[in-house]
């Protein structure tokens, strides 16, 4: 271990040196060794002080130690430090400097104090190298070091993903096609060029070698986006063309790397997302127009997280896109990993060289990229042989090789997703008088939502916590908090409570309504 030499101790002590001729030694006591040696010609020996029975004390010259030939030696049968403890000697030496203007502002005092603070920064240097080698104590980039001995690396930030839907209230622009030329080769169905089909004008082709317009609903009937011959009605002659007129829609395409942000008052709480596919807008039941498309966050971690409905801002709308929303949470958002995290991952890093144990299980399961929570339960259900492990996050493919990699011989591995545990509040709430109701509104139901989408598998929720959250500022108190739990198709309703969650269960936040009324002021 490495200590620390403050900078006012190290100032003190060369100060009373340069102008005092004083000189402070520390030495480390062995009771092997009698005789220790001081550095400069003693002319006065004015302290030893150290550590004896577990108790800081004064030793007394001629009966503890005495000074032989500049050496300082223990007497037999005097007190003495104890075994490996540091003790001080304090003497002045025979050649003082002259020096003694040591005030505030002097010019020895100012040397002497600059060069302190320089050793000083030396030995945090030397203690921070010190304590980078281990892995209790190193931190960031020394961690990373550490671990690398072991085969661990830290898992890096990964971006939120989620869908978000583009769409547009009204039919985009139509366009005609005029004989589109199609081989009759006795299939029932024929897809035309052009997906967004609106009406099919005119089909004509060649039966019993003579020109015919077939009749839409009794030779054929469009389906989607083609044509589809039916059952009793006339067809073309076989390995002859038919044509066909029709209607079509205008493609409106979001390509990929559209962005759609977030709104917020300043550029720097902006979240911005893009998409990571091409797609192009439908018809929806509702008589919109719309494309939900997978997209992901600009920025890698947690931050990116946003609530259902945040993502409403196009930057640079594609040409027929009216709006873009996100209709639901986008949560998968995951900070780098921390150091006690990597260190407690790292720990486990020898169990699971050892192989078939439930801890070398954890870590293996831990180690793939994009896993948040592992619980293990051994034989559950009273089946022994069975050990049921619940992964929260990352793909199922790579969890599954590293736990048939990991296991023991014999023993049966369940591999199961938690269940889910949705649950709606109802949040009422005091306000100051002098607080924005929509601001704090937000403000609590973020909070109480952040603190639920941050629970393990298996950690209840706490009605304690939900208190808290909901205490944000602008909040004089809070009245009540209702829940309501939905496990499956069960259902069931806690007042101001805690919601338990089962071994293999985690909760999930879901709707958050936020009452309030504003404190009267007497």
């Amino acid at each position: 271990m490495v200590e620390v030499r403050r900078y006012r101790e190290i100032a003190d002590e060369v100060l009373a040196q340069i102008a005092q001729g004083e000189v402070r030694e520390r030495f480390r006591y062995s009771r092997l060794e009698q005789r220790y040696r001081l550095e400069m010609p003693v002319r006065e020996i004015l302290g030893v002080e150290g550590v004896s029975g577990g108790v800081r004390r004064s030793f007394v010259e001629g009966r503890d130690f005495r000074l032989v030939d500049n050496h300082v030696e223990w007497i037999s049968g005097g007190e003495r430090p104890d075994h490996n403890s540091e003790f001080t000697v304090v003497y002045r030496y025979a050649w003082p400097s002259g020096l003694t203007d040591v005030r505030p502002g002097s010019v020895v005092r100012n040397i002497v104090e600059a060069i302190s603070r320089e050793i000083e920064r030396l030995y945090l240097e030397l203690r921070e190298a010190y304590y980078s080698g281990f892995l209790d104590t190193a931190e960031g980039r020394a961690l990373d070091l550490v671990v690398a001995l072991l085969g661990v690396e830290r898992k890096p930030p990964q971006h939120a993903t989620g869908r978000v839907t583009f769409g547009r209230r009204s039919e985009p622009e139509g366009f005609r096609v005029e004989g589109e030329v199609h081989l009759y080769d006795g299939r029932e169905f024929y897809r035309l060029k052009n997906d967004l089909v609106k009406g099919v004008l005119k089909v004509e082709g060649v039966v019993d070698g003579q020109p015919y317009v077939f009749e839409e609903g009794t030779d054929y009937r469009v389906s989607g986006s083609g044509i589809v011959w039916l059952q009793g009605g006339k067809r073309p002659d076989l390995r002859t063309v038919f044509r066909v007129d029709y209607e079509a829609y205008r493609k409106i395409v979001v390509p990929v790397g559209t962005k759609v942000a977030s709104s917020a008052a300043s550029p720097e709480e902006v979240r911005v997302y893009v998409t990571t596919e091409e797609d192009y807008l439908k018809p929806t039941a509702e008589g919109t127009w719309e494309a939900d498309i997978p997209v992901r966050c600009t920025v890698p971690g947690s931050w990116g997280n946003v609530l259902a409905g945040t993502l409403t801002v196009m930057p640079r709308p594609p040409m027929g896109v009216e709006y873009a929303i996100n209709k639901e949470d986008i949560y998968s958002g995951v900070d780098e990993e921390s150091d006690e995290e990597l260190r407690e991952r790292a720990r486990r890093a020898l169990e699971y060289a050892g192989r078939a144990t439930l801890s070398s299980l954890v870590a293996a399961v831990r180690a793939v990229e994009g896993v948040r929570a592992v619980r293990v339960k051994e034989a559950p259900d009273g089946v022994y042989g069975l050990v049921r492990v619940i992964v929260d996050g990352g793909d199922m493919g790579r969890i599954l090789e590293a736990v048939d990699s990991t296991r023991a011989a014999g023993i049966k591995v369940e591999v199961v997703r938690p269940v889910i545990v949705y649950i709606d509040l109802n949040v009422d709430v005091v306000l100051n008088p002098d607080a924005e109701p929509g601001v704090v509104v937000r403000t609590v139901e973020e909070r109480l939502r952040t603190y639920m989408s941050g629970l393990d598998i298996g950690e209840p929720v706490l009605f304690s916590r939900m208190v808290e959250a909901a205490l944000c500022e602008g909040v004089w108190d809070v009245n009540r908090i209702v829940a309501r739990i939905t496990r499956g198709a069960k259902a069931e309703v806690i007042e101001n409570g805690t919601v338990p969650i089962g071994v293999g269960e985690r909760a999930s936040p879901r709707n958050i309504a936020v009452l309030y009324r504003v404190r009267a002021v007497e």
